[in-house]
């Protein structure tokens, strides 16, 4: 295994811990309604996988494309959102499946496709 890739792994567990975190604080401590504390844990964690991803994870220091990396982030971390979301709904709502479950579950969907989005489309152009 490369060390990217082991730099991503950690990343993206660090940021579950940060997703499931703001989770459970918020439906379990708050008793936020399960779809609302869904989507602002993913917020929190977005922004957390931001900074991690370009420093820790693809070495970018450079601020030179920050706006552009950022945006394609967070546009691309909404569709992960929505896939969240929907696959939420899905096995909560549609499957009965417990809400903590169905998040870890989805974490590890949500990893393995950011992970690519990452590494060839928003991280890509100051790695040539």
């Amino acid at each position: 295994m490369n060390l990217e890739l082991l730099r991503y792994i950690m990343a993206g567990i660090c940021t579950t811990f940060v997703n499931l975190g703001v989770f459970s604080i918020l439906t379990y401590g708050v008793n936020m309604e399960t779809q609302i504390a869904n989507v602002v844990s993913i917020l929190f964690a977005i922004a957390f996988a931001f900074v991690i991803n370009k420093s820790f994870v693809f070495g970018q220091k450079s601020t030179e494309n920050l706006r552009k990396e950022c945006f394609r982030f967070v546009s691309m971390r909404m569709i992960s959102m929505g896939v969240e979301v929907l696959g939420m709904y899905g096995l909560t709502e549609l499957s009965s499946v417990q809400d903590l479950a169905a998040k870890v579950i989805l974490q590890v969907v949500v990893i393995g496709m950011n992970y690519i989005i990452s590494k060839f489309y928003i991280f890509q152009e100051d790695r040539k």
